[in-house]
């Protein structure tokens, strides 16, 4: 059983001492807690935090959240007479749930943002138990003065880490929160009874999903001669032909692609480009279980359905279309995929992510196959639903014409239905008809998949990263066209490790930058911007580019110097290896990565 500190008082000393001195001689701490102020320190968390990284999408009915709720509700009867809160959070310690009686209370942890969407990690909140249960991996406790920040002195908690009983995963924290003068050494018993609680339903939840998955998966395995898999948060099965067809990257590309269509939990098809350039088409089935959506099976089959095989140019290598550059086999199969629907009139959907080159490829394609009809682009987010008539009708006289429809998935599902009567109206009124292109960031649209028979999916850049050797020198050669300047190898090289969550459209606008900065001479790694020094995929907020960039100039002005580049943003040295971690910067100087 954990006892109260016998002498507040004297932990509060010995905090100061500690953050004076940053050591202790005469040590009358903890050993987990001087261990999480040391952590604390490390990650410069200040004294006094005044903002905490907030995420606005956590899910209030996630498996955990379903697991937790009536443990929570429990102990919010239990402890309705008390000063006492009871908090859960995922496992990166952003707060799912905050039950509390006392309006005071309530207003404190208010005040300190413990209340759902914040996130409590040890590394911006410094030592408590939602943090250091994490960081320590086992119950954590901490009392009033033993909290690294000022503004948690008067509380006192409890947390315990919550794991999957199945994989073992830590799921998130249950954590319980009172004022200091309140705290019982029975805290931390609380939380480890409603842990166990919580990861008892847990394998119940997961035991019926499994069998679920399973028995799906077997229906589909005795149906299909195919490839089959089901996928779920925490579970992938395949069946033979699978586990031979699919490689590590080809897992990765179709778990990314059924997370896509696991949000409509509706049956849909799509298409993708395995990692060695063979079209697929995948059959994607939601699988419910009675705590709602358990996973999916995929039924994977090669060659698409409709996509031709590539044809091969003279030197045994399909060729990109005109005025697209790469040469990597899924830029290329895609390519070929979108000619071939060009050349036969089918009209066709093209998904992908934003930037990847979907109305290039389509504009490609004509100049390809129907140079001599009329190219009409319409932006239909953009544009007002009235004037389609006017712009599209005429084209219909010429069915060597190309019409592409861009960011059809912006519009309501109204609006897309309006769209798809005009264009079967259309369709019905005329002969032989244009080719019709829709482009869409996904497959899941409601009221136009039905006037599009073919979908092709154009891959991001970082499932072709090979294709940046190619995408360089035609980018240059596009916006200086008189310049006779070459990207260095190590500058190269830092490209080809940047993630491009923006795709082409961001290598394009990167580019252009570079150029812009450099007239003369080759370019270098220092002459790229800071996006390009990072490895972190993730979507940074206006903010953190702030910070990332301004971390990256530092660093190019001290030759990699990290304790420089920290003295000269005035920040401490723990702070600039936390921002560097954090944001994924690698910086390359006289060809070593610093």
């Amino acid at each position: 059983m954990t006892h109260l500190p016998e002498d507040p008082h004297l932990i509060a000393r010995a905090r100061e001492h500690f953050l004076e001195a940053r050591e202790l001689d005469d040590v009358p701490v903890r050993d987990p807690i001087l261990t999480s102020w040391r952590r604390s320190q490390f990650w410069g968390v200040p004294m006094e935090f005044r903002e905490l990284p907030y995420r606005a999408d956590i899910d209030p009915d996630s498996r955990l959240a379903r697991a937790a709720q009536p443990v929570l509700d429990r102990l919010q009867t239990t402890l309705a007479d008390m000063s006492v809160s009871v908090v859960l959070t995922d496992s990166h310690a952003n707060v799912l749930a905050r039950r509390v009686g006392d309006p005071s209370l309530n207003q404190a942890l208010d005040a300190v943002w413990l209340a759902p969407g914040f996130s409590y990690a040890e590394q911006f909140v410094g030592t408590n138990a939602i943090g250091t249960a994490l960081e320590e991996k086992r119950t954590s406790h901490v009392f009033g003065s033993e909290h690294f920040s000022d503004q948690l002195q008067t509380l006192s908690c409890a947390g315990t880490p919550i794991r999957n009983p199945i994989t073992g995963r830590t799921e998130g924290v249950i954590d319980v929160t009172s004022w200091s003068s309140d705290a019982s050494p029975l805290m931390p018993a609380l939380v480890q009874q409603a842990a166990t609680e919580i990861e008892q339903r847990l394998l119940e939840e997961g035991s019926r999903r499994e069998r679920a998955l399973l028995q799906t998966f077997l229906a589909a395995n005795r149906r299909a001669n195919q490839a089959v898999l089901t996928i779920s948060n925490d579970l992938v099965i395949a069946n033979e032909s699978a586990a031979k067809l699919l490689n590590h990257q080809d897992h990765a590309l179709v778990r990314e692609r059924a997370a896509e269509l696991m949000s409509s939990r509706h049956e849909a098809t799509a298409q993708v480009v395995l990692s060695g350039g063979q079209p697929a088409r995948l059959r994607f089935r939601p699988v419910m279980a009675d705590a709602g959506l358990a996973g999916a099976v995929v039924e994977l089959s090669l060659g698409g359905g409709t996509d031709p095989s590539p044809r091969a140019t003279a030197g045994g290598r399909s060729a990109p279309l005109p005025g697209l550059a790469g040469r990597s086999s899924a830029w290329l199969q895609v390519c070929e995929s979108v000619g071939a629907q060009c050349r036969e009139r089918t009209w066709l959907l093209i998904t992908g992510e934003p930037g990847v080159g979907k109305r290039a490829i389509a504009e490609a394609a004509h100049r390809r196959w129907s140079s001599t009809g009329h190219l009409v682009v319409i932006d239909v987010a953009e544009a007002e639903a009235t004037p389609w008539l006017s712009q599209i009708q005429p084209v219909f006289l010429d069915p060597n014409a190309t019409i592409v429809l861009a960011h059809v998935d912006q519009l309501s599902p109204d609006v897309q239905r309006t769209l798809a009567h005009l264009l079967a109206e259309l369709a019905a009124n005329a002969g032989p008809t244009p080719w019709v292109v829709a482009t869409s960031a996904t497959p899941d649209l409601d009221g136009l998949l039905e006037e599009f028979p073919v979908s092709v999916a154009v891959p991001a850049l970082r499932h072709h990263l090979e294709d940046i050797r190619d995408l360089v020198p035609a980018l240059i050669d596009r916006y200086a066209p008189r310049r006779s300047q070459v990207f260095t190898s190590s500058a190269l090289q830092t490209l080809l490790r940047a993630p491009w969550p923006g795709n082409i459209a961001q290598l394009e606008r990167v580019i252009r930058l570079v150029l812009g900065r450099r007239r003369t001479g080759d370019i270098r790694p220092e002459d790229l911007p800071a996006e390009c020094h990072t490895t972190s995929s993730r979507v940074l907020t206006q903010w953190e580019r702030l910070e990332r960039d301004a971390v990256v100039e530092a660093l190019m002005a001290a030759q990699g110097d990290k304790v420089g580049a920290a003295r000269h943003l005035g920040i401490s040295r723990a702070t600039i290896y936390r921002k560097i971690q954090a944001y994924g910067i690698a910086v390359e100087l006289n060809g070593k990565l610093e």
